[in-house]
């Protein structure tokens, strides 16, 4: 603090502010660097990415503001090892490692692709491919026990609900409302798009309904849809809260409908149709249970019997062309629309393989790609696309990165099939079942969009990996009727 005061002092104009938020920030970092929990600094984590990095940077519209998470997530991770080497006690790394090694050589070789330009492009595709990498170890570190599944779930609900609450006011908004929050606001609400190749930009998050125009919520994130994203999230944890929890039920029931309200109210259609992915696996996931896969069931149809008359309520008030964005994905055409949306894109990957087998170069795709000055990731005059999660892949990757994407997840699923029946507490099991019920929706939502650039989607299906290492492929796998590990 006394530095940061000398140094606005020393300053023609010193901005006393900015100078207090500098030095708030560095005692910020140092003490999530130093404090020993680290259930209590990934939490903090949790939350920021939840509830605090999308309204930060859509108010102030900073590239500071940007980083901010970046140096929280390496204060935490810088923490985590130098405890763990101080201990001097012999390291070894968690089953699955080797393929987080094998994704994370193939992301630093891709900083040598000709069509890496720069050193800005560079930093820019370690930050979006790298970033969530710490979560593998977080998960595998942190939920080895029923208690820690629950408070899991606990966080995740609380931060769905906190999404749902502010995603349905800002449906109320009108776009010129929403956008008078910030400069980010605006962005997003108007959008920025040039139409020239290589130069990004995102449209404007609106849509026109019954003659009005209405905006498409961006909750606690920092762009559309993000509420959806962390309700899809919640919506199986907070089931296996109701189907494990003995006590206070009732609190596991407010989060598992604040994670609908959260989808309801994102007007995204690919998260709406992702939560019934993820609901349908959860079930069939917790078939494994034998006769006590009534308690999931029964905490779904209880939260159903609540959900319907609750959300008919909201509707009635909100009027329904706020929804109307949800015509395409009705009952009997959701089938349909999951698997034939943004089929064009899908079908451009071979080509772009052959042409640069070795991808386009780092920063050429999602939310890097502007950062360093506009991207040079244009193929034969047009831009190229990562409409999906396996687009994004090659973009960045090229073939080997699709092929480790593709391995990577299939073995997580195999484990999965393979294991899951074999864990023999029956609560962890359905825990279990949450968890990768939402990584196998993941899988599937790649089909129509990118996630692992995102704040929610990537932490998770990196945490959901390492939770896979230590009970499917680790320690865990020996854990009794009791959920516990014998010592080794």
């Amino acid at each position: 603090f006394l530095i940061a005061l000398t140094a606005s002092l020393a300053t023609p104009n010193p901005n006393l502010a900015l100078e207090i938020g500098l030095a708030v920030g560095v005692l910020g970092v140092v003490a999530l660097a130093t404090i020993s929990r680290l259930e209590v600094t990934v939490t903090i984590i949790a939350l920021y990415l939840g509830m605090i990095d999308g309204p930060l940077k859509l108010m102030v519209a900073s590239q500071a503001a940007s980083s901010i998470r970046d140096v929280v997530i390496a204060a935490v991770s810088i923490g985590a090892i130098t405890r763990l080497l101080t201990k001097r006690e012999r390291v070894s790394f968690p089953p699955l490692s080797g393929w987080v090694a094998v994704f994370v050589g193939l992301v630093l070789i891709e900083a040598t692709n000709p069509h890496t330009t720069g050193l800005t492009k560079i930093i820019g595709g370690f930050r979006q491919n790298l970033e969530w990498i710490p979560f593998f170890f977080f998960g595998y570190t942190l939920v080895r026990t029923k208690a820690r599944f629950q408070k899991f779930f606990i966080i995740l609900g609380v931060m769905a609900l906190a999404n749902g609450l502010v995603s349905a006011y800002q449906t109320r908004l009108t776009p010129p409302q929403l956008a008078s929050w910030g400069p980010g606001y605006a962005e997003r609400v108007n959008g920025n798009v040039t139409g020239e190749p290589g130069t990004g930009g995102v449209t404007g998050r609106k849509y026109v309904s019954e003659g009005v125009e209405r905006v498409r919520p961006m909750a606690l994130g920092s762009d559309s849809g993000f509420g959806g994203g962390v309700g899809l999230i919640a919506l199986p944890g907070t089931l296996a809260l109701l189907a494990t929890k003995r006590r206070r039920r009732w609190v596991a029931t407010l989060l598992c409908l604040g994670a609908l309200l959260a989808v309801a109210t994102c007007l995204g259609r690919l998260q709406v149709v992702g939560s019934v992915i993820a609901i349908f696996t959860f079930v069939l996931l917790s078939l494994s249970a034998g006769r006590r896969v009534t308690r999931p069931l029964g905490a779904l149809l209880a939260v159903a019997a609540l959900a319907l008359p609750l959300g008919a309520l909201f509707v009635s008030s909100e009027g329904a062309g706020v929804f109307s964005r949800y015509e395409s994905i009705q009952p009997n055409s959701v089938v349909e629309t999951s698997t034939t949306y943004k089929e064009q894109a899908l079908t451009m990957i071979p080509h772009y393989i052959s042409k640069d087998p070795f991808g386009f170069g780092l920063a050429t795709a999602g939310p890097a790609a502007a950062f360093g000055g506009s991207s040079s990731g244009v193929l034969e005059g047009h831009g190229i696309t990562a409409e999906t999660q396996y687009n994004y892949v090659v973009d960045e990757l090229g073939a080997p990165g699709l092929l480790l994407w593709l391995a990577l997840t299939i073995q997580i699923i195999v484990l999965v099939i393979r294991r899951l029946p074999r864990i023999a507490n029956v609560d962890i099991r359905i825990d279990l079942a949450a968890v990768f019920a939402v990584f196998i929706a993941y899988a599937a939502m790649g089909l129509r969009g990118a996630f692992s650039d995102t704040a929610s989607g990537g932490p998770f299906f990196w945490f959901a990996i390492g939770i896979a290492a230590y009970w499917l492929a680790g320690p865990g796998r020996k854990a009794d009727a009791r959920g516990q590990v014998p010592a080794t």
